[in-house]
């Protein structure tokens, strides 16, 4: 596709395969097996888009969901995997970690501080960088997981800062859905290996109980890079530096309206692009993540018209950087960001007014600790030693108010302020007008902030790759207006067509300093989005479906009139699935199959190089055999040559991804 063409792309010729060869597949499959049951996708239940429940149709959102099921028919391994399936997002990866793009927007050196990443409706966003991790280092296993939503556009009226370009909730499963013990064993290219053990019961007092405890981890490839191609850079190839280890640790304890989380994570990463001026191919360069949440809910019914949530929640998150360089003489450079802090939520929902259904509510977030150090450790000397504290606060109602049978208007407003940031109010707006029982006709409006985090303000390391110069930041802002039409005239079709327009002001970037090493933050760049989103997806009886969506979106730089780096023109998702029963005599019960092709149009990187676009293919099949579950993926069936754009502190300008792989899952209930 050319840059700047008008013209509707044409399927590329892996995507017109996959989907040829998923339609044959489905053709010829056994029409006699019991049917499965499909959800109902016209009264699909979220909660993220209001804090409360109601249908995806009533919601003042576009909605995406991913169900449990979604996540293993299509073999989804992480966070990242989920997200990049859903509607206008994308995600690139720096062997590092991942990185979502919204809507266009991929910012260089972000840590995808401007989505919030909630798990059962509490922040899992940390207080030092404020990002969101979706890649290895989220802390929780996707078994584990109900359904993940995303709501697009600005959250702000509802959830404060971070909620800038759309709000993630990630909602785990109950110890019943569980049923018992459960052991899953994974194997897959590169020496990745993965061990879970989980149990789900409920006692004999009614308490539902689910404890897991995962291990995994990664041998990685040999991978080339072509900026260090020297000899006395090992001809550019990092050996044995893709490594990825982590563990995993969750418990959940429900009881009538209480319930109780804990997650704990560590993951080790190996840096292999020689990120931030180190040496290449050094054994010791590693990144560390660990970060551990506690919370605790409880729902009551204080009147028969008035509900009463109320949060206690409490986190620490650590990030260690081992960073070697050779400024004589060689030696590690150790990075520390260590973040601690604890909350607590109050919200009420009142249906006492005719008409309407009202929610109001108080966040508060007490920054206890806010640390971040760089040290040399052999001869010591120290660059950085920068530490605050804080607290967040945040009151906002909302009104939900039938005009009439077919038409409601959504209302909200917040106010939020941060330690060292002026306070805010952001509206959102929504009219909700039904066109038939099945047909909803969405006008949404709605404004956000992003205050500069604590990595942002404070880190100044004057060393190879360091940021050491900062104008005085001020908060982000964003003016979204949204137009969606929604049609689900049965429990197996839904459509969805929406345009939206964005205005971003004082978009916190990171850019190189003239033409050293050095980095800086400023926000002295104005940002413009507008585009198109449209999806349909269909079920059949006896477990057939298909799901295809499109995204056309142009963010432009005001200021230059350009296009922002990272930042793809065109979206394409296809997804199809069948059942496909075995010759008999095998043993094997039906069997799932699922292919998935992902599309990323054209992208520029820092340098302006423009990147071709490409289609991934995935195919997984999972069945039952003897009492085990197996599943089998294949992702990048045609192994694709294709590379995301690098941030600031990576020497090359892109970096190539994974070519063909695959995982063997299996999975035991006791």
């Amino acid at each position: 596709m050319k840059r700047g063409s008008k013209h509707p792309p044409q399927l590329p010729r892996q995507l017109v395969l996959a989907l040829l060869l998923a339609w044959t597949a489905g053709a010829h499959a056994q029409e006699d097996i019991a049917d499965l049951p499909l959800e109902q996708l016209m009264q699909m239940q979220v909660t993220t888009a209001s804090r409360y429940v109601q249908t995806a149709l009533e919601a003042p959102a576009a909605v995406s969901v991913v169900t449990a099921d979604d996540i293993q028919l299509f073999g989804y391994r992480t966070l990242a995997d989920v997200l990049a399936s859903m509607r206008g997002l994308y995600v690139s990866y720096d062997r590092s970690y991942h990185y979502l793009g919204t809507r266009g927007f991929a910012t260089p050196g972000d840590y995808n501080t401007r989505v919030l990443l909630l798990v059962n409706g509490v922040r899992f966003n940390d207080n030092v960088y404020d990002q969101a991790s979706i890649g290895t280092d989220f802390p929780i296993d996707l078994d584990l997981v109900e359904r993940v939503e995303f709501v697009p556009g600005p959250g702000s009226a509802v959830y404060g800062a971070n909620a800038f370009f759309g709000v993630i909730n990630v909602i785990t499963r109950d110890g019943r859905q569980l049923a018992g013990a459960q052991v899953s064993a994974e194997a897959g290219s590169h020496g990745s290996a993965k061990l879970r053990f989980s149990l789900g019961t409920v006692d004999a007092q009614g308490r539902d109980w689910l404890l897991a405890a995962t291990r995994s981890s990664a041998r990685g490839a040999d991978l080339y890079y072509p900026a260090f191609d020297s000899p006395s850079s090992n001809g550019g190839v990092a050996h044995h530096m893709d490594f990825d280890r982590s563990t995993q640790l969750f418990a959940r304890m429900r009881h009538e309206g209480l319930t109780l989380t804990l997650a704990h994570g560590e993951r080790t990463k190996g840096v292999p692009t020689g990120a931030f001026s180190q040496v290449f191919n050094d054994p010791r360069s590693r990144y560390i993540d660990t970060s551990s949440r506690l919370a605790a809910e409880y729902t009551t019914q204080l009147l028969p018209s008035l509900v009463f949530t109320g949060r206690l929640h409490a986190g620490r998150y650590q990030y260690v950087g081992d960073y070697v360089y050779d400024y004589p003489p060689v030696t590690v450079n150790r990075d520390v960001g260590t973040g601690q802090w604890w909350g607590t939520e109050w919200q009420w929902v009142s249906t006492a007014i005719a008409r309407h259904k009202l929610s109001w509510g108080l966040d508060y977030r007490r920054d206890t600790r806010i640390a971040q150090r760089n040290d040399d450790l052999d001869p010591p000397a120290q660059y950085l030693d920068a530490r605050r504290k804080g607290d967040v606060v945040g009151v906002y109602m909302q009104d939900e108010f039938a005009l009439r049978p077919d038409l409601t208007l959504h209302t909200g407003l917040r106010w939020g302020q941060q330690s060292g940031s002026a306070g805010s109010f952001n509206p959102r707006l929504g009219l909700v007008y039904w066109w038939s029982t099945a047909t909803a006709l969405k006008l949404l409006h709605g404004t956000a902030y992003r205050p500069p985090n604590a990595y942002e303000r404070d880190y100044r390391v004057n060393l190879p790759g360091g940021v050491v110069d900062t104008t005085d930041l001020r908060s982000e802002r964003i003016r979204t207006s949204e137009l969606a039409l929604e049609h689900a005239p049965s429990g197996a079709t839904r459509l969805l067509l929406t345009a939206f327009r964005s205005s971003v002001s004082d978009l916190i970037s990171l850019d190189s300093l003239g033409h050293s090493d050095r980095l800086t933050f400023n926000n002295t760049r104005r940002v413009k989005v507008h585009g198109l989103e449209a999806e349909a997806e269909q079920r059949w009886a006896g477990g057939r479906r298909l799901r295809l969506a499109y995204g056309w979106q142009r963010a432009r730089d005001s200021s230059t009139d350009g296009a922002l780096t990272n930042s793809p023109r065109r979206l394409l998702k296809a997804q199809w699935s069948d059942v496909l029963r075995t010759p008999a005599g095998w043993g094997w019960n039906p069997g799932r199959y699922a292919i998935e092709a992902i599309g990323i149009g054209p992208r520029n990187t820092l340098l302006n190089t423009r990147l071709p676009g490409h289609v991934l293919t995935h195919v997984t099949y999972s069945t039952r055999i003897a009492d085990v579950d197996v599943s089998v993926g294949v992702y990048n069936l045609f192994n694709r040559r294709h590379a995301d754009p690098a941030s600031f502190e990576i020497r090359d300008d892109s970096i190539r991804q994974d070519g063909r792989t695959y995982r063997v899952k299996l999975t035991y209930a006791f």
